[in-house]
C-alpha cells in the first residue's frame, strides 16, 4: 500500500490542471469507490486525490478558492472543483521551474539570442523573465541579451507568454557571430 502524504498546493493544481471541466471531490465519508461512480471524470483523477489526505486536500482546495485559482460549488452528489484562469496561470509557472534546455550530442555551430527590451513600469517579468533564462542555461551578453548555443525557440516562446512579456522579446538564431571563441569556452562547444 502506497503511504498517503499531505497535498500540496502545487500537487491539487497539477492534478486539477488534468481536469477539463469540473471534478467531485471526496468528502470524508464517501469511499473511493462511490466518488468512481459519481464522478464524470475518469478513474485516474480520483487516484491522484486518493495519494493524499483527504483533509490536506481540502485544506489546499480551501486555500485556492479563497486566493481565487479554482471554483468551488456543491451540487446533489457533493463539492465539485474546478481550476480556474489564475490557477492555469500558476501552473504554467510550476511547468516553468521543470524547464530544461535539451543539450545535443553535437553543436549545429549556431548560437541562440534573446534581446528583450521591457519597460520600467513592467521590471518585476523583466527580472523574471532575465532569472529563467540564466536558470534554463543563457548566458548575459549585455544586460537585455542572453545566448545560447543550443536549440531552444519552443522554450523561450512559452517562457515569454508565461511571463507575460510577449512583444518586448525578441529570439534569434545566429550562424555567425564575431569573437565567439570565449562564448565557445564558456559553454563548451565548438
Amino acid at each position: 500500500m502506497t503511504r498517503k502524504t499531505r497535498a500540496s498546493i502545487k500537487a491539487v493544481l497539477t492534478v486539477l490542471d488534468k481536469c477539463t471541466d469540473w471534478m467531485l471531490l471526496p468528502s470524508k465519508s464517501e469511499t473511493l469507490r462511490r466518488l468512481r461512480r459519481l464522478a464524470d471524470n475518469p478513474p485516474d483523477f480520483a487516484q491522484e486525490f486518493d495519494k493524499f489526505y483527504r483533509g490536506s486536500v481540502q485544506e489546499g482546495i480551501n486555500r485556492l478558492q479563497r486566493k481565487g485559482k479554482v471554483e468551488v460549488r456543491e451540487t446533489g452528489g457533493g463539492t465539485e472543483v474546478r481550476i480556474s484562469d489564475k490557477g492555469r496561470t500558476e501552473v504554467l509557472k510550476y511547468k516553468l521551474e521543470e524547464m530544461i534546455i535539451n543539450i545535443p550530442q553535437k553543436w549545429d555551430g549556431k548560437w541562440r539570442v534573446v534581446v528583450f527590451d521591457v519597460q520600467e513600469i513592467e521590471r518585476s517579468k523583466r527580472d523574471m523573465f532575465r532569472d529563467y533564462l540564466v536558470k534554463i542555461g543563457f548566458k548575459p551578453l549585455q544586460r537585455s541579451v542572453f545566448v545560447c548555443p543550443y536549440p531552444c525557440g519552443k522554450e523561450i516562446a512559452f517562457l515569454r507568454e508565461v511571463v507575460g512579456v510577449p512583444h518586448g522579446v525578441k529570439f534569434m538564431v545566429v550562424e555567425k557571430m564575431d569573437n565567439d571563441e570565449d562564448l565557445q569556452m564558456l559553454f563548451e562547444v565548438g
